[in-house]
């Protein structure tokens, strides 16, 4: 540490700077997102930044106790999850050079040798009481600091530094670089200037009142209430755009961080585009364009332009949901508001935070948000707590395969296998039935999840556990609460019904024509045994042609009937029509 202190500028300069301030341009690579950064920090431990990538933007800081950021549509979000906290009591340990000068928290252990941008370093381990495990590469030519590795729960974050100057006596790096393996991303930043012992105002530190113009409640009462559509188990709203005549359907998502328009509504609307931004969704990573959206409408809810990210989402929905899907609402538009959602009643109410009081009947959870999604703690089979991402967007609940293994799930419990769709792509994973789900201390009983290896997407977050869908959350109405990160929840009706309710071991979507097809038959289910492949469309289901159903719903529903019912079902299979008769079974 002495040849490290005196190549940066000796003590006496290191320590006479408070204050630094620096700008200059920032891109994140592969995206086409470029624009400027403006960084400050201030001695003990206090740093903010901001910074415009065109149509996304972003501030961020930390004012030695809250970690806080707003992202492009203004909406204040305080980070408190396990990851968030972990990676800046080390950060802080780095900028503020504690590992040089010790402290009572931190400590220093010599740990051999690597290299960093090709050159030979040598290698400290940085521990930080409360922080997250860290590596410090310095060059053996400079002795200065090159390379930090941080491995936070949510995930590795290795930052590279080049192009040393001095700047008053003490050598600063006017190049960076940041890499987010997990969701594989990497920053470049490179300064044009740096200021030390600027005069910096105290503010810039502090998190600002949200900043949101954005959003009116119209009818001037704190809260919008809006009915909604549930099929297959999605929450479907309306929204208008300025300057359209017609309602398109979107979807209420809780597990997505930013609003997501489809790609064709985007084209057909001529929404102006930006660059890339990538993101993790349950199959996969995957890269959505960011766009500029006219005012939208939801009931009396009145939005100037937004902006938001385009995917095919249609697409990716079509096979099983039978209305167009125009978009999907995300936790950057939900954040505005306490959420809650009645399921039973089918009417999600939108609340302006100091307009919510619970009415005391519910449980309250703590849900730190990780990513803009909260994190909500679940214990399987009366197991360790593990931390669940809760997802509205989510039609089915999942669980990574090393904590169902925790909770002491054999593979043979692991019955059927499943695909599971999302934004990066699909993942294989299999059903199980659980003993018991318990959220805030409410026991569920003999739950059905899918069981993930985490390999891709979320799932593959080390400080996720798994997801909530609304397999789960139906059974209760849920209140979402971001100014104090907690979720509320209340029994309703549904609470005590089984899980998996099919009998049958269709997965089944609609065509335009009304038809019903088959998309996956369940090895060793009864589909399976009374003949049933994957492609095989139903015209007719005992009596009631297929074209009849009112929804694709009330067709699944007679699959979901008492056990040894038999289904007389008439399907064409290519050329050929066949008839087949369905004896329904509890199969898992």
């Amino acid at each position: 540490m002495r040849e490290h202190l005196e190549a940066l500028g000796g003590e006496r300069a290191v320590r006479e700077i408070t204050t630094v301030l620096a700008r200059g341009e920032i891109e994140i690579a592969g995206t086409g997102l470029r624009g400027a950064i403006e960084s400050r920090s201030a001695a003990p431990c206090l740093s903010s930044s901001d910074i415009s990538l065109g149509f996304f933007s972003l501030r961020e800081g930390f004012d030695g106790e809250r970690i806080w950021m707003i992202y492009t549509n203004g909406a204040l979000r305080i980070r408190r999850d396990a990851g968030s906290v972990e990676y800046q009591r080390t950060i802080c340990a780095v900028e503020s050079r504690e590992y040089i000068f010790g402290s009572g928290d931190v400590r220093i252990e010599p740990a051999g040798r690597d290299t960093a941008a090709g050159d030979s370093c040598e290698v400290v381990l940085l521990v930080v009481e409360n922080g997250a495990p860290c590596r410090l590469l310095f060059d053996d030519s400079t002795r200065l600091l090159r390379r930090v590795e941080i491995d936070a729960s949510d995930g590795k974050t290795v930052h590279t530094y080049g192009d040393f100057r001095r700047v008053n006596g003490v050598m600063f790096p006017f190049a960076q670089r940041t890499e987010l393996p997990a969701i594989g991303q990497r920053v470049e930043i490179t300064y044009g200037q740096i200021v030390p012992n600027a005069a910096i105002d105290p503010a810039a530190f502090v998190p600002p009142a949200s900043a949101d113009p954005a959003s009116l409640l119209m009818n001037g009462r704190g809260s919008v209430a809006v009915p909604f559509e549930y099929s297959y188990r999605h929450i479907l709203v309306p929204v208008r755009f300025e300057g359209h005549a017609r309602d398109l359907v979107f979807i209420v998502d809780s597990g997505a961080s930013m609003t997501v328009i489809d790609s064709a509504v985007a084209a057909d609307l001529d929404m102006p585009s930006g660059g890339l931004l990538p993101g993790a969704g349950a199959g996969g990573m995957a890269d959505f364009r960011l766009i500029r959206t006219p005012g939208l409408r939801l009931g009396d809810i009145a939005l100037s332009e937004q902006t938001a990210v385009a995917f095919p989402v249609s697409r990716l929905l079509r096979r099983f949901e039978e209305a167009e899907i125009g978009g999907i609402l995300g936790s950057d538009f939900l954040s505005r508001f306490v959420v809650r959602i009645d399921y039973e009643g089918r009417v999600i109410t939108f609340f302006e935070p100091d307009s919510f009081a619970p009415s005391g009947g519910e449980t309250a959870v703590d849900a730190p948000l990780v990513r803009g999604v909260f994190s909500t703690p679940v214990a399987l089979d009366g197991a360790r707590e593990g931390a669940f991402l809760l997802d509205t967007g989510a039609a089915s609940s999942l669980v990574k395969g090393d904590f169902a293994a925790a909770a002491g799930v054999t593979e043979d419990r692991r019955t059927l296998e499943v695909t599971l769709r999302g934004a990066g792509g699909e993942e294989r994973a299999a059903l199980c039935r659980f003993d018991s789900l318990a959220i805030g201390g409410i026991a569920i009983a003999e739950p059905v999840l899918a069981v993930a290896e985490g390999s891709r997407g979320v799932t593959a977050l080390e400080n996720v556990d798994g997801l909530l869908g609304n397999d789960v959350l139906e059974r209760f109405t849920v209140a979402l609460d971001y100014r104090s990160q907690r979720v509320f929840l209340e029994r309703n009706a549904r609470f005590g019904e089984p899980f998996f309710r099919d009998r049958s071991g269709l997965q089944l979507a609609r065509k335009r024509d009304g038809r019903i097809v088959v998309l996956n038959v369940v090895p060793h289910s009864p589909a399976e045994r009374a003949g049933m492949r994957s492609g095989d469309v139903i015209t007719k289901i005992g009596r009631t042609k297929a074209a009849r159903f009112g929804s694709l719903q009330e067709a699944i529903a007679l699959f979901e009937g008492a056990e040894g019912t038999t289904h007389r079902i008439e399907i064409e299979r290519g050329r050929g029509k066949r008839v087949v008769n369905l004896t329904l079974e509890r199969y898992i």
